[in-house]
């Protein structure tokens, strides 16, 4: 007995009958994931955008004072906390940054950290990413905002949870010179340790 499979696989691809709920029960699966991924990728974009824009508006507010203390950095980052609507865990470092050139070197003239695992700049650790700071003239300085805020999708839709980490450098718009700190942790001691009592939970370079 012969099968012929020409006529068969043509009325096969010709065929328009069905099941609604088969075809439903099969595609609504599908369809919901990808309506979910696509919310999830733009959340995770949406945050991205806002934590860009909170970092720089705090870069700004600092960069626009001649001296600070603690208690204004500690209040920056409430403020960020705010920005990203208190939903995230948020972690920032700011540091005042010159340039020394009879040592041909960055040096920290102050910084503070504030979130947990952060760790304080000293003059030592700066030198590891020295290439993405600003080429300064002698005695020149930056304020330097590094901030880190960590994401975690509210659906599991294969994207796993992540950091988003900013490293922005400002010029002083006020002072001419350096944007004092009254009480911050004073860089370049002789050990370079910064009197930082942190516990590290991050690599510098990942900055």
């Amino acid at each position: 007995m012969r099968i012929h499979l020409k006529p068969r696989l043509k009325r096969f691809t010709s065929e328009e009958s069905g099941s609604m709920i088969a075809e439903a029960v099969i595609i609504l699966p599908l369809l919901l994931w990808a309506y979910l991924a696509m919310f999830i990728y733009w959340d995770a974009y949406r945050s991205e955008t806002t934590a860009v824009k909170a970092s720089y508006t705090l870069a700004d507010m600092v960069s626009r004072n001649d001296e600070v203390d603690t208690a204004y950095l500690s209040g920056l980052h409430d403020v960020f906390d705010y920005l990203m609507n208190n939903s995230v865990e948020t972690a920032m470092v700011v540091s005042s940054i010159v340039w020394d050139k009879t040592d041909n070197r960055y040096e920290v003239l102050w910084s503070e950290a504030y979130g947990e695992g952060m760790l304080a700049l000293n003059t030592t650790r700066v030198a590891q990413v020295a290439d993405r700071l600003p080429i300064m003239s002698d005695g020149d300085s930056v304020i330097l905002v590094q901030s880190r805020i960590e994401y975690v999708p509210s659906i599991d839709v294969g994207v796993p949870d992540f950091f988003y980490r900013q490293f922005i450098a400002t010029r002083p718009r006020l002072s001419a010179g350096k944007i004092e700190c009254t009480d911050c942790r004073v860089g370049g001691l002789a050990d370079d340790s910064n009197g930082v009592i942190d516990v590290q939970t991050d690599d510098i370079d990942a900055w």
